[in-house]
């Protein structure tokens, strides 16, 4: 026959309001809280609650650990305590012993259970207990929030945690000395559904004069009351969180740095923090809890487990679950029934998400506070470029003078490329327009130490890895993985990859591999393609279907791949015939493809279409476009910097006709508008 818990109980009569089996917690709270003004002593205000503290105080081990602390208990009584067999008899016991003991030991009693009532007490008696008058000299020091394992367990959960951003940090420096990388953490924009987009908007002057000029409106970075910050998400009071944006654009950055504010801080508060990331999050599906938590994150001392997971479970509020880049859970998996509470039913739950999975089913019906993560705001971009560059004026100009990459640099991920790029290669690298592609490319020397004079021997003599990469990186991306079961240790696969190991038992372990980013999977993945031609119209296909759709960010890299700007750069991997065949026929195909309306809409993705044009850098198919779309162009989406230089090109490429653009309803940063001003001949309305 079974039972409902205690837990389950107490929620249920919170979430219900219903009232206690034996009547009115609160109200009964409440007349002895009158009674209590009255004078009474600490005895007389324990004798008369004891019907309802017998019932509800909970966490036995916490209260007599502090009793024994405060030294209201003997070894000898908490061996006896431990040994009683039922809560009631344990609840009996305490009270019976400590007004026995007298009114010191009484008050001590109720002393600890106002100072640990979020885990000691009933909710229904907090208001109880707040009306004992305690002497305001009283504070909460030397009391436990905790038991010893719980309390163990917190502080290896923080150790884990500097681990995972040590780990972080080593990888932020694979290409980089680290004697000048700042690791402090740099804002990036995080904006709220209730939050007011603040980018300045384009409209039309008037009839006579056709240029484009700012709508004064706030500035880019949210005004500072305003202003969303990793300390919001971990202090607010909102159970699911959402955190939305494109690749790249700082998620991870942002949910790090919950988890070092947590790790660092010193308030004597237990609580609890898991973080879990893409590459794991791959490999727990068919975990129960407590495997999820002490099997696949951390496992507490054996002695310890019980006690732990038990307070997890009946002090859900103190805990915090990190799920890093979803993209699918199962309906029936643990991270599901985490996900929408049915598992510890008053966890904080922060997700973050590609900006395409913000409609799917899984996250339709989960009340959520949506947030939108930007990138670097303009004044980042300059502090990040002075923090990893120092004020070297000449390589901060390399960046700060260069309208495409300064675009790029809102995206932080992009933004370290290019300081990786600078410090290998001094700046001379940027003498040209450049695209993301072409700075994946260019990473391929510095990934793997070698000059530049020497790389294409290096991938000759070392093909048949690279190409391992490259299919295994297609695979992945096509089954939605970003695990690839390989423990080889290659100079090559050390270069682009983390080694990951999960235990499967004491004595047996997997070792996973993964990409460093996942968009540097996406980009192996095009080059897997660019290799296998007859593949390519495939992926065209899959990727109008629901289920594959998170294959369109592998295209924008094999246009980059398929542009003449790169042939020299890659034709040690790829036949230069070979490149320039599929190029002539594939520019068609994607076109006739993205040209469609997608998903049942009536509009295609235009900014998609652009970026995948400006990574191909061809002037003769921005003019098919263009001609495609009888030189209208309408976007109905706020435009980011890297966006704007994007379309910027490709009307740009309109030659001697005029592009109708219509940005009536769209949003922008400064640096967005620098962009869009530098083509505005070449634009009617």
């Amino acid at each position: 026959m079974t039972t409902v818990g205690p837990v389950l109980e107490r929620k249920r009569r919170r979430d219900t309001g219903a009232s206690c089996s034996v009547g009115s917690c609160c109200r009964d709270a409440w007349q002895v809280c009158s009674m209590a003004c009255a004078g009474q002593s600490a005895i007389e205000f324990l004798k008369n609650a004891r019907i309802k503290l017998i019932k509800y105080m909970k966490n036995f081990p916490l209260i007599i650990e502090n009793l024994y602390q405060q030294k209201v208990f003997n070894d000898h009584e908490v061996d006896a305590l431990k040994a009683e067999r039922t809560e009631f008899d344990k609840a009996r016991c305490i009270l019976d012993w400590v007004v026995n003991k007298g009114e010191k030991a009484s008050y001590e009693l109720l002393r600890i259970l106002d100072v640990t009532k979020k885990r000691t007490l009933d909710p229904d008696l907090h208001p109880w207990i707040s009306c004992f008058p305690f002497r305001w000299e009283d504070g909460e020091i030397g009391y436990s929030f905790g038991t010893k394992p719980c309390q163990n367990y917190q502080t290896a959960l923080k150790d884990k945690a500097k681990r995972i951003l040590k780990d972080q940090r080593e990888r932020c420096i694979k290409y980089l000395d680290e004697a000048q990388v700042n690791f402090n953490f740099i804002p990036v924009v995080l904006e709220t559904d209730s939050v007011v987009k603040t980018q300045s908007k384009i409209k039309q002057k008037n009839n006579k004069c056709r240029k484009l000029r700012p709508k004064k409106l706030r500035a880019y970075i949210p005004n500072e009351e305003r202003a969303l910050s990793p300390v919001d998400l971990l202090r607010c009071q909102d159970k699911n969180i959402l955190l939305i944006g494109k690749p790249g654009i700082g998620k991870t950055t942002v949910v790090q740095e919950v988890l070092r504010l947590w790790a660092e801080k010193d308030d004597r508060e237990l609580d609890y923090m898991f973080y879990f990331d893409e590459s794991v999050l791959a490999s727990c599906s068919n975990d129960d809890l407590e495997s999820l938590l002490f099997k696949v994150y951390l496992k507490p001392m054996d002695k310890d487990s019980k006690d732990v997971f038990q307070d997890i479970e009946e002090n859900s509020e103190n805990v915090v679950i990190v799920l890093d880049g979803v993209t699918y859970l199962g309906k029936n998996s643990t991270l599901w029934k985490i996900m929408t509470h049915n598992l510890l039913p008053d966890a904080k739950i922060i997700i973050t998400c590609r900006s395409e999975v913000e409609y799917d089913p899984l996250f339709s019906n989960w009340p959520t506070r949506k947030v939108y993560v930007q990138g670097f705001s303009e004044e980042s971009i300059n502090t990040y470029y002075q923090s990893m560059l120092g004020h070297d004026p000449v390589l901060l100009d390399v960046v700060l003078k260069n309208q495409e990459l300064f675009s790029l640099s809102h995206v932080p991920m992009y933004a370290s490329m290019i300081v990786d790029l600078i410090q290998f290669k001094n700046g001379n690298v940027f003498n040209h327009r450049h695209t993301v592609t072409e700075m994946y490319i260019h990473i391929f020397p510095a990934a793997v130490k070698k000059p530049i004079d020497q790389i294409d021997k290096y991938f000759k003599d070392n093909k048949d890895q690279v190409h391992s990469l490259m299919q295994n990186a297609f695979n992945a991306t096509m089954q939605k993985t970003l695990n690839i079961i390989n423990s080889d240790e290659t100079d090559m696969c050390c270069a682009f990859l983390k080694m990951i190991k999960t235990k499967d038992s004491p004595t047996s372990a997997t070792t996973y591999c993964a990409f460093l980013h996942n968009t540097m999977q996406e980009f192996f993945s095009a080059l897997w393609l660019l290799g296998h031609p007859d593949e390519i119209e495939k992926v065209l296909q899959l990727c109008q279907t629901e289920e594959h759709k998170h294959m369109r960010h592998v295209l924008p890299f094999l246009c980059g791949l398929l542009g003449e700007h790169n042939i020299q750069l890659i034709k040690c991997l790829f036949p230069e015939d070979q490149i320039k065949k599929t190029s002539d026929w594939f520019v068609e195909k994607f076109l006739e493809t993205f040209l469609q309306p997608q998903s049942g809409s009536e509009e295609f993705d235009l900014l998609y279409v652009c970026q995948c044009l400006y990574e191909l850098q061809s002037p003769k198919a921005c003019s098919m476009f263009l001609e495609k779309r009888d030189h209208q162009l309408e976007p109905e989406e706020d435009l980011d910097p890297h966006q704007c230089c994007a379309l910027a090109y490709v009307i740009g490429q309109s030659g001697d006709k005029e592009v109708y653009l219509n940005l009536e309803d769209c949003n922008m940063t400064d640096a967005g508008m620098d962009m869009m001003l530098s083509c505005s001949s070449k634009i009617r309305y």
